[in-house]
C-alpha cells in the first residue's frame, strides 16, 4: 500500500469494523468478496478483520462450555480490540 487511502475508504473500513461488532464475520466477509480485486486497501483491511473474527470464534465455542461470565469477558476483549483498530485507522496507522 504505497499510496494513502482516501477518507471515504478509511470511513468505509471503520464502518465495516463497527458493524462487525454486531454482525460478526458477515461485514468483513462481504467486503472481502466484493473488493478483494478492486481495491488493495479494502481487500487487505477486510481480510485482516475476517481473520480476526475467525480466530476469535473458537473462543466463543469453548466459552459456551464454561461459565457465562467467560463469554462476556471474551466479548469485552473483542470489542476493545476492534475499537482500538478503529482508532488506529482514524490516525492512519497500520
Amino acid at each position: 500500500m504505497d499510496e494513502e487511502p482516501s477518507k471515504k475508504a478509511i470511513f468505509s473500513v471503520q464502518l465495516m469494523l463497527g458493524i462487525s461488532l454486531i454482525l460478526g464475520v458477515i461485514p468483513p466477509l462481504i467486503m472481502f468478496l466484493i473488493s478483494r480485486k478492486k481495491d488493495l486497501y479494502y481487500g487487505e483491511s477486510s481480510r485482516k478483520a475476517l481473520n480476526f473474527h475467525l480466530t476469535i470464534f473458537p473462543l466463543f465455542v469453548i466459552g459456551s462450555f464454561l461459565p457465562s461470565w467467560v463469554k462476556y469477558v471474551i466479548l469485552a476483549i473483542e470489542t476493545l480490540i476492534i475499537m482500538y483498530a478503529i482508532i488506529r485507522i482514524a490516525f492512519q496507522k497500520p
